[in-house]
């Protein structure tokens, strides 16, 4: 049974325009939270927390933050040290470059890369279940999801710089990568909680323990 007493709680998902992020909005909203969709023409968001979300291109991502000054907002509202969540493609972009297409600079609000899974043993895209091994205590990710399933879907992986950032490792087929991070206020993950059916809910409803 979830808990539903956190309604006066507000978070902004920034659109990317990339896909379509409405399973995350509906997952927030079932879980009481009062949510806006951020896209353009804002100067500040107010939130208690914001998410970036996202399935694609990490290139035309930081494109379209950076012609909406998207990137700038962001920047601001890590300065307030408010809690900044990154889902998918939207954890890769906290960190300061991805090798996708070309190397391209991130928000470098994490220290580290984004880089192609690259082993023989795996089908690229990763799609499907797989488990997370967490390595330390979150209020959000708690020990009751270690070793459950979370739902993934992606082609790059995040190498962060300092291994004490790491929340939780994935092992597939013998390829190890880190599925997500936590420093501060800022918290990634390369799974998709609203789309892990109950564990996933769990850690959506977590999310008010940021504040």
């Amino acid at each position: 049974m979830l808990d539903y007493k956190n309604k006066k709680i507000s978070i902004s998902i920034i659109n990317l325009k990339l896909n379509n992020i409405y399973s995350i909005y509906n997952a927030l909203t079932e879980c009481g939270y009062k949510v806006k969709i951020i896209e353009d023409n804002v100067k500040k968001i107010s939130s208690d927390i914001m998410i970036i979300p996202g399935v694609g291109s990490f290139p035309k991502a930081m494109d379209y933050l950076k012609k909406n000054s998207l990137d700038k907002i962001i920047e601001e509202f890590n300065f307030s040290k408010k809690p900044i969540i990154g889902i998918c493609l939207g954890m890769q972009l906290l960190f300061e470059k991805s090798n996708e297409f070309s190397n391209c600079k991130g928000l470098s609000l994490l220290n580290g890369e984004v880089l192609k899974i690259k082993n023989k043993n795996l089908r690229v895209p990763n799609i499907g279940w797989s488990k997370i091994k967490l390595l330390k205590k979150s209020k959000v990710i708690k020990d009751n999801s270690n070793n459950n399933f979370f739902y993934f879907v992606h082609s790059y992986h995040c190498k962060p710089k300092n291994f004490s950032n790491i929340l939780s490792l994935t092992n597939l087929n013998k390829f190890k990568f880190c599925s997500s991070v936590q420093k501060n206020n800022l918290l990634g993950m390369q799974f998709h909680p609203e789309k892990s059916g109950l564990e996933g809910l769990k850690i959506i409803n977590n999310f008010k323990n940021l504040i």
